[in-house]
C-alpha cells in the first residue's frame, strides 16, 4: 500500500508540475514579441496522510488516504483547491478461500473543512469520497460490484507530528521556447499519527491506531523570462 500511495504522491507533484508549466507557457506567450519580460508564478501544496489496518476473522482490511490544499498565485490571480484520494484493499480469507477486492476513489471539492498547519504540528480534515466497483455489507465486507456502483466513505481524520520534520530544497533552470524558466522548490516532511473514523457501511476503518501517517509540505515558485 505504500507504494501506491508514493504513485500517487507522484502523479499529484506531476499533475501539479503540469499545470504550472502550462500556466507558464501562456504567460510566455503573451510577453513574446515585446519588450523583455519576466513573470512570477508560486505554488504551495500541504498535504497529510495516513494508512489504517484491521482484521476480524479472516478478513484483513487496510484503508490509505491522503488529502492535500493546493494554491497557485500569478499575475492571473489565487486559485485554491483540496483533493483527496483513499484507497480500500480487503483479503477475505474465510472459507479457505483468498477473495481480494481493492477500490479507490477522489474528490476536489472547496467546501471540506480541512487544516493542514503550515508547521505540520496537526492536522484535521472533514470530507465524503465516492468509491465505485463495490458495495459495503453490514459486517465490513466489501462486495465486488461493477464500476457503476458506488458507495460513499465518510472520513474524520485528526493528525499529530511526532518526529522531527525533514526537509530539501533546490533550483532548477530549463528552457520554454525562447524563455527561460528559473524554479525553486522546497520539500518539507513529518512523520504523524492519525486517528478518527474511515466509515464504510456503519464499520470504522480507522478504529485502531494508524499504522504509517505523515504530514507534508510542498512550495514552488517560478519566473519565465522572455528576450525581447
Amino acid at each position: 500500500m505504500g507504494t501506491r500511495l508514493s504513485i500517487w504522491l507522484s502523479r499529484g507533484a506531476t499533475f501539479m508540475k503540469a499545470a504550472i508549466v502550462l500556466l507558464l507557457i501562456g504567460l510566455a506567450l503573451q510577453v513574446r514579441g515585446t519588450e523583455a519580460s519576466s513573470s512570477l508564478t508560486t505554488e504551495a501544496a500541504n498535504e497529510a496522510s495516513a494508512t489504517f489496518a484491521s482484521q476480524s476473522g479472516g478478513l484483513r482490511t487496510s484503508a490509505e488516504i491522503i488529502v492535500a490544499e493546493t494554491e497557485v498565485a500569478s499575475s492571473a490571480g489565487v486559485e485554491r483547491g483540496f483533493h483527496a484520494d483513499i484507497e480500500i484493499l480487503q483479503i477475505d480469507t474465510r472459507g479457505g478461500h483468498n477473495r481480494m477486492i481493492d477500490v479507490a476513489g477522489s474528490v476536489d471539492t472547496l467546501d471540506a473543512p480541512t487544516v493542514i498547519q503550515d508547521d505540520l504540528s496537526t492536522a484535521s480534515v472533514e470530507v465524503t469520497i465516492p468509491v465505485c466497483g463495490a458495495r459495503p455489507l453490514h459486517n465490513g465486507r466489501l462486495k465486488q460490484r461493477p464500476f457503476t456502483e458506488c458507495f460513499d466513505v465518510q472520513v474524520a481524520l485528526d493528525w499529530t507530528s511526532t518526529g522531527e520534520i525533514y526537509s530539501a530544497s533546490g533550483p532548477f533552470d530549463y528552457s520554454l521556447g525562447n524563455c527561460t524558466v528559473h524554479e525553486f522548490s522546497s520539500y518539507r516532511r513529518n512523520a504523524a499519527s492519525s486517528t478518527g473514523t474511515i466509515m464504510v457501511g456503519g464499520i470504522n476503518l480507522a478504529a485502531g491506531p494508524s499504522t504509517a501517517a505523515s504530514l507534508g509540505a510542498y512550495d514552488r515558485s517560478a519566473t519565465v523570462t522572455c528576450p525581447d
